[in-house]
């Protein structure tokens, strides 16, 4: 079974093209102007926003591990990756046009699901991968 499960991770071409489509969808959904209808929702008294952007990053950043999953250092450029999507984005939040605003407690979440998602997958893997 490990076997499996190596060799489909090391056909890295379908992560790749996944990781970049999450991207995608990330970007979209960050930058979209929102719905003025919507109503805030909490989680445990945690806004829901810094929920999904938790649960996204983690995901975004396990994506990309698994898309740089045969170099060297995968960890930290899957992790680095993530960092940079997320300052970005958050940044051109800044952008008027955008019709978005800049939120600090959004970059500590997206660096936070960052954290998560690339110790759960080093957790996971530790014995798998050579660092």
């Amino acid at each position: 079974m490990q076997k499996h499960i190596k060799r489909w991770l090391q056909e890295d071409k379908y992560f790749k093209i996944l990781a970049g489509l999450a991207t995608i969808v990330v970007v979209y959904l960050s930058l979209k102007p929102p719905n003025p209808n919507s109503q805030p929702w909490h989680l445990f008294f945690i806004r829901g926003d810094l929920v999904l952007h938790l649960i996204c990053y983690m995901g975004l950043s396990i994506l990309y591990f698994f898309a740089f999953f045969k170099h060297p250092s995968a960890y930290k450029k899957a992790f680095i990756l993530s960092v940079l999507v997320g300052s970005a984005l958050e940044l051109l939040q800044l952008i008027p046009t955008f019709q978005r605003y800049f939120d600090y407690q959004d970059l500590i979440a997206n660096f936070i699901g960052t954290s998560i998602g690339i110790f759960s997958i080093w957790f996971l893997f530790r014995f798998s991968t050579q660092e």
